[in-house]
């Protein structure tokens, strides 16, 4: 995360604070640039599936459509992966961000998306 001094933000006619990328309040800003390390969750809609498929087997649990953002996405699966007590990876795709549990982790990966915020869908 980038620490910004408050001293850098312009403000608008209001005395509020505002980005200088978009020139809105700092609250209604849907710029990622100053905070890449916690997109805003309303703009993403995740869904948490199981795959089997090509894998040998072995079942795996796939969180697609998140924030396209590495430090985030690495953040995020380091969080799943010790709260499923399982092995993972992550990926950026044209689609967004990607990751993946071994094995069948689905209450898990949607428990810890509500609580960062965002309203997965289970597939």
């Amino acid at each position: 995360m980038i620490d910004i001094p408050d001293s850098i933000f312009p403000t608008n006619e209001q005395g509020e604070k505002i980005c200088p990328a978009c020139r809105k309040a700092l609250p209604d800003c849907t710029c990622r640039s100053f905070d890449p390390a916690k997109p805003k969750p309303e703009q993403f809609h995740p869904v948490v599936r199981l795959e089997k498929k090509g894998r040998r087997g072995k079942v795996v649990t796939v969180i697609s459509g998140l924030p396209a953002d590495a430090d985030y996405l690495r953040t995020l699966t380091k969080t799943m992966k010790r709260q499923a007590a399982s092995g993972g990876t992550q990926a950026i795709s044209e689609a967004g961000g990607i990751i993946e549990l071994q094995g069948d982790h689905r209450d898990t990966a949607v428990q810890a998306l509500k609580d960062d915020g965002f309203q997965p869908h289970a597939a």
